[in-house]
């Protein structure tokens, strides 16, 4: 019996340790690992959230300075968006660059892949239709309105542009972005320049990744800014009942400055 016992033993050891025994034990330790990092993981990344929705010193702080552009964010406690504000100066008419902000295909050149205009009405208001692909991260769609303001004494041109989600029926494959209350503010300065300030407060919704949003948006206004004076150039001659000059020798500066090599 104990010979007997001694070679069952044996045997129940040998399976213990066979190759296939083996293998399924570390499948099985492995599994668990896994398990446990990603639950670790999914904790870490809520509790860092939850962190991050509830900082934020709600001041505007700057982020970028280069060639006389600042920009800078603003995160207010209790929300995941963070806005952004860019100031730079140009040589343009007023005029000039509300025709600019005018028509809805000047988008494409911050990489709108379609746009066109939805309803006009008059000089002061309009709505737009465009799309944006942010792949990996889905496409999105936006419906604007526009509202022109200028002061009649500081000549100052307030752009308001909201989203109005329901004024263009849904479509298919697009995320319609609800909540947008962006700002353009053109102030007439000396010799024909104009301070523009772009102030950026919008949610993309959706699956999107906000911090990786977040990292661009700052490089993306000083680009704006970098490149308005010659996008608006083509507009120069524009005129508008609802906008008047701060001065007549505004288009000459405006020449005089686009002439120097």
């Amino acid at each position: 019996m104990t010979a007997t016992s001694a070679q069952i033993d044996a045997l129940e050891e040998k399976k213990t340790e066979s190759p296939e025994v083996k293998s399924k034990t570390w499948g099985k330790r492995l599994a668990r690992i896994l398990f446990r990092v990603s639950v670790s993981l999914v904790v870490l990344i809520f509790f860092a959230q939850l962190i991050w929705k509830f900082s934020g010193s709600n001041q505007w702080e700057l982020v970028l300075e280069q060639d006389g552009i600042k920009v800078y964010s603003l995160k207010t406690p209790g929300t995941e968006v963070v806005q952004f504000k860019a100031i730079g100066k140009i040589h343009s008419t007023l005029a000039g660059v509300v025709a600019w902000m005018k028509n809805p295909e000047t988008c494409k050149v911050q990489g709108c892949t379609e746009s066109y205009e939805v309803e006009r009405v008059g000089e002061l208001l309009q709505y737009n239709y465009f799309q944006y692909d942010f792949s990996p991260f889905g496409k999105r769609d936006f419906v604007i309105r526009s509202q022109f303001y200028q002061n009649p004494n500081t000549k100052e041109v307030l752009l308001t542009v909201a989203a109005v989600a329901d004024k263009v029926p849904p479509k298919e494959g697009f995320l319609r972005v609800t909540d947008m209350n962006n700002k353009w503010r053109l102030t007439p300065l000396d010799n024909g320049q104009l301070e523009v300030e772009i102030e950026n407060n919008l949610d993309f919704g959706g699956f999107a990744p906000m911090a990786a949003f977040n990292l661009k948006r700052p490089k993306s206004m000083y680009h704006i800014l970098t490149h308005l004076q010659g996008w608006t150039e083509r507009y120069q001659n524009a005129k508008f009942d609802f906008i008047k000059e701060k001065s007549s020798n505004s288009t000459a500066s405006l020449t005089e400055a686009n002439s120097v090599p």
